[in-house]
């Protein structure tokens, strides 16, 4: 009776190993999930100096972004589109929509800089409001969050400074 047990024991730590192994996705698969990601957290080091002489390191809770801005929800579709679409907080109707979002808009294309094993990633990061693509680096991919990097020159912050903005997303709900 030990020996069948034994037996279906090995059977069972063997099927469950080989199942573990087989599910692996792509880090394009992981990045083009069709639920979409938005914003969780975002900072800034050092600190972002705002045009009221204020620092953002929060770049949330210092309110360098305004709400809807963190609600956005960005889609990175398998042809390399990348896409905004406001998410459940929307601009208000007075603010200037040169800086914001208020429909569906394309974003440009993404890319990585190695399909099989990624350290960069190349997308427009939608609060920025431009056309620029930035390079990123790409922190953590998996089904669960989104983290990249990005050095920033901003020849339009006061301090003339260069910043690293860590931006964490997660799948929308």
């Amino acid at each position: 009776m030990k020996k069948v047990l034994s037996v279906l024991a090995i059977a069972a730590l063997f099927v469950v190993s080989f199942s573990s192994c087989g599910g692996g996705k792509t880090a394009a698969e992981l990045l083009t999930q069709k639920k979409g990601w938005v914003l969780s957290s975002a900072t800034s080091d050092p600190a972002y100096q705002l045009l009221d002489g204020s620092q953002a390191q929060d770049l949330i809770s210092d309110k360098y972004l305004e709400d809807f801005e963190v609600a956005y929800v960005i889609f990175f579709n398998e042809n390399g589109n990348e896409i905004v679409k406001p998410g459940k907080v929307v601009a208000p109707e007075d603010f200037d929509p040169e800086w914001c979002y208020r429909a569906e808009t394309s974003l440009g294309n993404w890319s990585f800089d190695n399909a099989e094993n990624p350290s960069l990633i190349n997308m427009q990061i939608p609060f920025f409001y431009d056309d620029k693509q930035e390079i990123c680096y790409l922190k953590s991919l998996t089904e669960n969050e989104l983290r990249i990097q990005c050095v920033m020159d901003d020849e339009d912050n006061p301090a003339k400074q260069q910043c690293t903005f860590t931006l964490t997303y997660v799948p929308a709900k």
